[in-house]
């Protein structure tokens, strides 16, 4: 399930095209019919994945030149392309990652909360219309 999330897939039935633009959600799965936005405010769990992950890369590089300086002893490192890396980071991992967070955070949610009997009445109603 979490492996579906994590490649923009529905995490119910593995479907395809669960946005409808690069940055736009569905409302439904195309295939199963799941509803993707279970409750208001689910999105928040994809923001917060992708902030995370962002966080973490752009740390990544700073702490390379911190280790890299203390293990070499040298104080002649060049701190400009590890801020550099820092600073692209913090614009491009958000923007690349944002639809795959969104997904894995959907898949989640999913396997933490299973959908009840009355929501997947409603999911394979929704799939036999389209």
């Amino acid at each position: 399930m979490l492996l579906r999330g994590a490649t923009k897939r529905c995490p119910r039935c593995g479907g395809r095209h669960i946005f409808s633009t690069y940055f736009k959600l569905e409302g439904r799965c195309p295939t199963c019919g799941l509803r993707l936005s279970r409750e208001a405010g689910a999105f928040t769990g994809g923001l917060l994945m992708a902030w995370v992950f962002t966080l973490a890369l752009m740390i990544l590089p700073l702490l390379v030149y911190v280790f890299w300086r203390g293990i070499s002893g040298r104080d002649d490192i060049a701190f400009l392309p590890f801020a550099i890396a820092a600073v692209v980071f913090a614009v491009v991992v958000p923007i690349v990652g944002y639809p795959f967070s969104n997904s894995t955070w959907i898949a989640i949610e999913l396997a933490s909360n299973p959908m009840e009997a009355d929501e997947i009445a409603d999911a394979e109603a929704h799939a036999q219309i389209r």
